[in-house]
């Protein structure tokens, strides 16, 4: 009977270790999206952008979404003006939103004056309905029609021109 010997089987287990490193190796260096050359000459990787001294020319590679962010850190004269630009449209915003809250509340006063001046025409109508002299027929709470009397009348008068003043301005 043979038996095998623990080499194979160490050289298969070391080949598959030293794969799993090589792969752990090749997704940190993925992980380092930014690649640059310090003033030494020393090649960096980084998850996070080159620090500001070092010039454009040094970077030698770049995250694919954040190519502009470099050129943005290492300038710093464009970074007042995005905050300007920045300010600018948030003032611009601003200026929108109070034209249209203007434009809403001058909507809504123009349809409360349509409301109020048709209520203005419905109490003057009434009124020269009631000062006509025409019998006037009012129902009590039983359904029965009952006639005005001349109290009734000034009483209803009375609310009609309440209704004048406050609508007819």
């Amino acid at each position: 009977m043979r038996t095998l010997a623990p080499a194979p089987l160490f050289r298969v287990f070391s080949s598959a270790l030293f794969l799993a490193m090589a792969l752990m190796g090749m997704t940190t260096a993925q992980a380092a999206q930014w690649k640059w050359r310090d003033a030494s000459g020393v090649v960096h990787y980084s998850d996070q952008p080159p620090p500001a001294n070092i010039p454009a020319g040094n970077i030698l590679q770049r995250p694919a979404a954040n190519a502009a962010v470099p050129a943005a850190a290492s300038h710093s004269a464009s970074q007042p003006q995005a905050s300007n630009e920045l300010e600018k449209k948030i003032a611009e915003q601003k200026k929108a939103e109070q034209a249209a809250q203007e434009q809403a509340k001058l909507q809504q006063q123009q349809a409360q004056a349509l409301v109020n001046q048709q209520n203005c025409l419905q109490a003057q109508k009434q009124l020269q309905v009631l000062d006509s002299g025409q019998r006037m027929v009012q129902i009590d709470a039983q359904g029965q029609r009952v006639i005005m009397d001349d109290a009734q009348r000034a009483a209803e008068r009375a609310k009609i021109a309440a209704l004048i003043s406050q609508y007819c301005r």
